[in-house]
């Protein structure tokens, strides 16, 4: 799979558009050192960073985001990480 689709249970509109699902890249070698570069500086700033990144927009797009439809997209792209560090699903 090389996309993944997350539905948004809270649509929004921002600058006229309107958001009702957000489609987001598998990441790539560059995006984890991105992340893992700017994470400890600050860890919420860091994935919005990278989710704009693989979903192609602004990150004031992905900051308009509500926070339950935003806790699937962190989950998913920390399941990348997890497997890059060798840990399993259940860690």
């Amino acid at each position: 799979m090389t996309e993944k689709v997350f539905e948004l249970k809270y649509p929004f509109e921002y600058r006229g558009a309107r958001y009702e699902k957000m489609t987001a890249r598998r990441p790539k070698v560059r995006d984890l050192r991105n992340f893992i570069k700017n994470v400890e500086k600050d860890s919420v700033n860091a994935m919005e960073k990278v989710l704009a990144d693989l979903m192609e927009v602004d990150t004031l797009i992905i900051s308009e985001i509500d926070v339950e439809d935003f806790g699937p997209m962190k989950a998913w792209f920390e399941g990348f990480l997890k497997s890059m560090l060798g840990e399993s699903e259940d860690s």
